[in-house]
């Protein structure tokens, strides 16, 4: 485990609490090892496969492969050393500085009114299976091309995918995607502000590329794909709500934060996501779209957080965590160490545990009007998708 702070002892838990979906059989609870979010976009049916399911499916993909979704074996990359950024270069900015991603929650905010029995939910998750970050795995490569990127039509594979290629897509040599089983990479291009957002990516053997699914969108934009068809499960763009290295360097991140759990709620996703893969009919399920804050009274310096963890906090505070997918526990996201040469605080650690202290902190916030508009491709000048 990556640290002590991975499982919450069960009687830190209220009696009443909710229960989630149970874990695989002969598991017992607290005993689990989190799989962070398993992040794969699809129109609204079919749903995917329950999370609960997540570790019992991977272990099966390691042998068969998981035939239903006819996903591409993915080896383990070795990829070239990625660009050098400057030692003291910032993180990028990404998104519009109107985005919900971008902007601190309003001190007037209030708590949504079924926002403790949501709450238990994400305590009993994180006490099941954790509450870490993705590092090395169901993570985020972040890469980045410029004009002089050659350019690639990339074929689509998904059996639900309504567009069989999507071309134009800059693709640097290095690129490589995360090596769980989905595969995401994010591509953005500097010289047009385009970012390219895959779900099981692959390159063949020929020194192409395929994948089950890609999309396209402006990082000028909100942040999110107006009518779905993402990388994910929420239309959550696929580097909104990251942590970069460069940021934890930095003392601050300036965003609001990508989340998945278990309990994601079965229909239509809440404002601003534009679309859903939850499954759960628990009366604490929360959709996808909802807010959650760390409370901001809170005095960070008691809870006996490290660096990290204190910036990590404090962007919980002022920006929160923002539900964009279903996966086993309580996972944030981090920019996979392969798309950088910045070094993360914690060292080479595939996920790496927070404490669940915070989340008994949290409250989910109002909830936006639930979000029913049907997913279709949004045209782009970033790609063409046919």
């Amino acid at each position: 485990m990556p640290n002590n702070h991975l499982f919450m002892p069960a009687d830190s838990v209220p009696a009443d609490s909710v229960p989630v979906d149970p874990v695989p059989v002969g598991a017992p609870v607290g005993s689990v090892p989190v799989r962070p979010p398993d992040l794969r976009p699809r129109p609204r049916r079919p749903r995917r496969r329950p999370a609960a399911l997540i570790p019992v499916l991977l272990a099966l993909l390691a042998g068969a492969g998981l035939q239903a979704c006819q996903q591409p074996q993915l080896p383990t990359p070795t990829p070239p050393t990625p660009p050098s950024p400057s030692a003291t270069a910032p993180a990028p900015a990404l998104y519009s500085p109107t985005s919900l991603w971008n902007t601190l929650v309003p001190p007037d905010t209030g708590a949504d009114a079924n926002s403790a029995t949501m709450l238990r939910t994400v305590v009993e998750a994180a006490r099941a299976q954790g509450f870490v970050i993705a590092v090395r795995e169901w993570s985020r490569p972040l890469h980045y091309a410029d004009a002089t990127t050659p350019r690639h039509t990339v074929t689509l594979t998904a059996p639900w995918a309504p567009a069989s290629t999507i071309s134009g897509v800059p693709i640097p040599a290095h690129t490589v995607p995360d090596p769980a089983g989905d595969g995401h990479m994010v591509i953005i291009d500097r010289s047009t502000g385009c970012e390219y957002d895959f779900w099981q990516a692959v390159r063949n053997a020929d020194g192409g590329w395929s994948a089950s699914w890609a999309n396209a969108t402006s990082t000028a934009g909100p942040g999110w794909y107006p009518r779905g068809l993402s990388a994910t499960g929420s239309g959550a763009a696929g580097a909104a709500g990251v942590i970069r290295p460069e940021e934890l360097r930095d003392g601050e991140i300036r965003h609001a934060l990508f989340f998945a759990y278990p309990q994601t709620r079965a229909g239509a996703p809440v404002l601003p996501a534009t679309e859903a893969d939850g499954t759960s009919t628990n009366v604490g399920a929360i959709p996808e779209g909802a807010r959650l804050q760390l409370d901001p009274g809170v005095d960070l310096s008691t809870l006996g957080l490290n660096q990290y963890e204190m910036i990590i906090a404090r962007a919980l505070q002022r920006y929160g965590m923002i539900l964009g997918d279903t996966g086993g526990g309580v996972g944030l996201v981090a920019q996979n160490p392969l798309s950088t040469t910045v070094p993360y605080p914690w060292g080479d650690q595939t996920y790496v545990g927070l404490p669940q202290s915070l989340l008994t902190h949290m409250r989910v916030l109002t909830l936006g009007e639930p979000n029913d508009n049907a997913t279709s491709i949004e045209p782009t000048p970033c790609a063409t998708l046919r």
